[in-house]
């Protein structure tokens, strides 16, 4: 390009130097000269080049020895330059001045009119060329991020139980999220939907065991079935509930599907809401989907009243617990804890003597009971209660109130001073005991410790026939 701009305006030299506004400095593109004494040095600050003052030129500049420049600013001359004129061709990509051409010509005073042409042509293929360039750069990048979304999808066929399944599909789709995001899941358990994993690069999560609203945005994508995309006005509308932390930015909220059943729900947020273009919402979707295929083939004679992370007695599943404990220790290592968290494990003190006077199903009445008194909703604070052994329950509080561990324990203990109906006749008495930790950056955070060290708490309070004890 340079050497068929040089032959046809018949000029000494043409070179282009690429503008670099960040570094200061030119860049040497390329150059054609018929001249023997010509050595271009690659780059060249700005201030000791001779176009300094030209670097955000628009249009076509003229340049006279003596006038504009001196014949020992040439630098890239190793001999007395015979250079008389000098000719400066902008490259403007995006209203930017990216590039200049220099002609340099010891006998053109001014350009003709079939010189200003060929410049112009010069200019338009210049254009077409860089346009061209970007095009088949961006194609090469979409083209590795769908090889690398591809890679997902296959990493998602290969889990092996619903539990690894959720846990990859939330930190999957943090990727999407970036710094100022995250991503959240909601299951069904205790009789209602509520928040029971975050991602562990999560900014800003709502707490686990938040229980969804009505009108949220959750509650919109559970009732359609399908996906829903909101950007947050004014912190409205919520994502699951109003005890969450202040919304900003936009959320997209997907259930994921067992057989036309919601069986999880996936809440994607960012604080950028034009992170969330058309593409990356399909692909969010996509993979919700085939999630949702996944538990399909995992789970093939589960029956649709049936939930995949709960007992038959509404509370969250063990397994479900472990895989909470984790993401939680995870993001205690990676962020600063933005709530209190406490885990503890809570039997009934007096089960023997009960297990000898009641029939199996009066003791799942029981049961039901029991978890109908301990959810800390009733209570209103964020929690879960699970499963961990028989008449033996883990639960989990998390919150901004430093008092939520307090406030709770105290309403349990109140909850059951009354005796418990267990059939149409009989009321019994249960005696609860409960062993409880809290979590912080600075504890051993494997979640085989957390849990000795809760049940060693546990079984403290029941030898001493204590209602709590904590450690």
């Amino acid at each position: 390009m340079l050497k068929l701009l040089r032959t046809s305006l018949q000029v000494e030299t043409v070179s282009m130097h690429w503008v670099n506004p960040h570094r200061d400095i030119f860049v040497l593109a390329g150059y054609s000269t018929m001249r023997k004494d010509v050595v271009y040095q690659d780059r060249v600050r700005r201030e000791n080049h001779f176009l300094k003052n030209y670097n955000s030129i628009k249009s076509i500049t003229r340049l006279e020895k003596n006038i504009h420049f001196k014949p020992r600013e040439l630098e890239h001359y190793t001999s007395s330059p015979p250079i008389n004129y000098i000719y400066l061709i902008p490259f403007v990509f995006n209203a930017e001045t990216v590039a200049i051409t220099t002609v340099e010509s010891a006998t053109k005073p001014e350009l003709k009119v079939w010189d200003e042409q060929m410049v112009a042509a010069y200019q338009k293929v210049l254009t077409r060329m860089l346009q061209s360039y970007q095009e088949i750069s961006e194609l090469v990048e979409k083209q590795s991020e769908w090889v690398e979304y591809d890679h997902t999808i296959r990493d998602l066929t290969k889990a092996e139980d619903p539990l690894e399944l959720a846990m990859m599909l939330v930190e999957k789709l943090q990727l999407f999220m970036g710094d100022g995001g995250g991503v959240v899941m909601l299951a069904r358990g205790l009789d209602e939907w509520h928040s029971v994993l975050y991602s562990a690069g999560a900014k800003y999560p709502p707490p686990i065991g938040l229980a969804m609203e009505k009108g949220s945005i959750a509650a919109k994508a559970l009732s359609d079935g399908e996906p829903f995309y909101s950007p947050h006005f004014n912190a409205s509308p919520k994502r699951i509930s109003t005890l969450e932390p202040l919304c900003n930015g936009a959320s997209l909220a997907i259930p994921v599907m067992h057989r036309q059943r919601r069986q999880l729900l996936i809440l994607a947020y960012s604080e950028n809401p034009l992170l969330f273009s058309e593409a990356v919402k399909h692909k969010i979707s996509n993979l919700c989907r085939v999630a949702g295929l996944k538990l399909e083939a995992m789970l093939p004679d589960l029956d649709v009243y049936e939930n995949i992370f709960a007992t038959g007695v509404s509370s969250y599943s063990r397994t479900l617990v472990n895989g909470i404990l984790t993401q939680l220790t995870r993001h205690i290592r990676l962020q600063d804890p933005t709530m209190s968290t406490w885990i503890g494990m809570l039997t009934i003190g007096n089960i023997n003597d009960l297990r000898t006077r009641y029939r199996l199903e009066e003791l799942t009445s029981m049961q039901q009971q029991v978890m109908a008194k301990l959810r800390p909703q009733n209570f209103g604070i964020p929690g879960i209660i699970g499963a961990y052994s028989d008449y033996v329950y883990t639960f989990l509080l998390q919150s901004t109130d430093e008092s939520a561990l307090l406030a709770w324990t105290g309403s349990v203990k109140e909850a059951f001073r009354n005796p418990l109906p267990i059939s149409e006749k009989d009321e019994i008495v249960l005696r609860i005991n409960t062993g409880v930790v809290r979590l912080n950056g600075e504890m051993d955070t494997k979640t085989d410790t957390i849990i000795q060290n809760i049940k060693k708490a546990m079984n403290d309070a029941v030898k001493q026939q204590k209602f709590i004890v904590e450690v």
